[in-house]
């Protein structure tokens, strides 16, 4: 299987937003986002990963065809406890339980080293049974903390799963 990174730039802004409202859909199952006026779901700050250094948005390619992104944030779009997030992973369904997306994030650990964050919404429970395996088959220590966040727009609190470690 062959699967890249490339890092996302100002030209292929247009398939970037494309693929991230799909995944606002797919996370809408679990935030309750709603749909805008215009029958998209709302970016909020979504661009700033094509205009800020500290963003560093990839696509993920299979076989040299776009099939999802990942975004990884670093100071100071992180707690100062950590180097690196892994904000967003996203694989179109296609393409999903292949073993890619673990590849995908191999692959952004190969680039960034230090202290890392992952979090998922508590109620994902396919991100959070990914996540769990990824960290288990490659024997990733980790600290698990729990907390609950309002997300804008959106009615009630959701709960978040967090998971700290170390990538050398």
């Amino acid at each position: 299987m062959n699967v890249q990174i490339t890092r996302i730039d100002n030209s292929q802004k247009e398939l970037f937003f494309n693929l991230y409202n799909l995944y606002l859909y797919d996370l809408s199952e679990f935030s309750g986002e709603e749909l805008l006026e215009e029958g998209k779901y709302d970016p909020t700050n979504t661009y700033l990963y094509l205009e800020r250094a500290e963003l560093h948005p990839f696509f993920i390619l299979y076989d040299g065809k776009v099939i999802g992104f990942v975004l990884v944030c670093s100071p100071p779009y992180v707690d100062d406890d950590v180097d690196y997030t892994i904000q967003e992973l996203f694989l179109v369904k296609k393409y999903r339980g292949q073993g890619l997306a673990a590849q995908a994030v191999n692959l952004v650990f190969a680039q960034f080293q230090g202290r890392f964050k992952v979090e998922q919404l508590a109620n994902n429970l396919s991100a959070v049974s990914f996540w769990k395996k990824y960290y288990e088959q490659h024997h990733i220590e980790y600290i698990e903390s729990e907390y609950s966040i309002e997300i804008e727009n959106v009615a009630g609190s959701h709960r978040i799963l967090s998971q700290a470690f170390v990538r050398a």
